[in-house]
């Protein structure tokens, strides 16, 4: 007969060997959480640097068949009444027969203006292209109220995509009406022609434009093209229903696909914005400016479709913390922009012949 002395119990964790198994667990998952962020940002800035690249490359090869990059923004009729024109495409639907999106290139009637119902089709589909994955909803089409269109087919709402990225306009935007008889029978007494505002752009892509290669003088390596913009930084401090209203996809103002470097990069990080300001205010530094999600800096396409991390301790032009505006930039009577102090190396690397000499390694 087999013999036990003592009886078999069974064999368990006790509550102060539980808490250090829970403790060392919290504290690897500590130690790993922002090693896995920062590798997931990693291939999301890849993503964007990739997106950057190919409308880059979708730029040059339409500069190789036009001999021109396309128009930044046009002015298109919408009505027959006076004044009946308003702003029109973007750069993008052209750029999209030159990027494997032909389908949202032929959905465009071009001799119309964009937000006419002939052309509703293209606004709500927009492209990954144009999307940088880290900047939150921005693939996301949204809503719009009712007349933000001039008119839409009967029984369809209005919905627009968004864009990531606006083509450099230079170091402000002259969004100016036509010249007079463009579009009779109405009339535009500006206080300064067409051709000195026209004129007064230093940009790529702007009212009008038609740059050539041979007029980027400053070097198209250091000239910007692309630049990102950031779409969630409009929600977080606009509201949802404000953002909805910028960054239009197909639309050619300068606040939803142009960009301007007046205001510093990533004015969000630097200035002390108004969420109640809705379109105007000093929001109009986000709006208009660029910025990215990326920490530290953005993505820029440079004119010879190389693309270059930008950081937010660049030199700028000094601004006023409240909006973001240089204190060295005003406008006179006519409304012609000037700088009173030397160009800095974040505004000289978005003009495309002013001369600047610019070191690598000061960006």
């Amino acid at each position: 007969m087999r013999r036990f002395d003592r009886p078999l119990r069974a064999r368990g964790f006790t509550l102060i060997e539980l808490l250090v198994v829970i403790a060392i667990i919290a504290v690897l998952i500590a130690l790993l959480l922002p090693a896995v962020q920062s590798a997931r940002e990693a291939a999301r800035r890849a993503q964007c640097i990739n997106n950057l690249k190919q409308l880059g490359l979708a730029a040059h090869n339409y500069l190789s068949a036009g001999d021109t990059f396309p128009i930044g923004m046009q002015w298109q009729r919408y009505n027959s009444g006076c004044p009946g024109i308003s702003t029109s495409i973007s750069l993008f639907p052209a750029l999209m027969n030159f990027a494997e999106r032909s389908d949202l290139f032929n959905a465009v009637n071009f001799s119309l203006n964009a937000f006419l119902a002939d052309n509703y089709t293209v606004h709500q589909i927009g492209t990954s292209m144009l999307w940088c994955p880290s900047d939150g909803t921005v693939s996301q089409p949204q809503t719009l109220p009712s007349g933000d269109f001039f008119s839409v087919p009967a029984g369809k709402q209005e919905r627009m995509a968004y864009s990531s990225y606006a083509g450099n306009t230079g170091t402000w935007s002259q969004t100016v009406a036509p010249p007079d008889g463009t579009f009779p029978p109405c009339t535009y007494a500006s206080g300064v022609n067409w051709a000195t505002r026209v004129g007064n752009m230093n940009g790529l892509f702007y009212l009008g434009s038609s740059i050539r290669l041979s007029q980027i003088i400053d070097g198209t390596s250091n000239t910007l093209m692309f630049g990102e913009r950031s779409h969630q930084a409009l929600v977080t401090y606009l509201g949802q229903a404000n953002a909805n209203e910028w960054n239009w996809w197909t639309s050619g103002n300068y606040g939803d696909t142009l960009g301007v470097t007046l205001y510093p990069l990533n004015p969000q990080r630097k200035i002390n914005v108004n969420a109640s300001s809705g379109g105007g205010g000093n929001a109009l530094a986000i709006e208009a400016g660029f910025s990215s999600n990326h920490p530290g800096g953005a993505n820029f396409c440079m004119g010879d479709g190389s693309v270059k991390f930008l950081k937010d301790t660049i030199q700028t032009w000094p601004f006023n913390p409240s909006t973001g505006v240089p204190t060295n930039v005003f406008q006179d009577a006519n409304l012609l922009y000037s700088n009173t102090a030397p160009i800095a190396v974040y505004q000289a690397l978005s003009t495309r012949a002013s001369g600047e000499v610019i070191s690598a390694d000061a960006y």
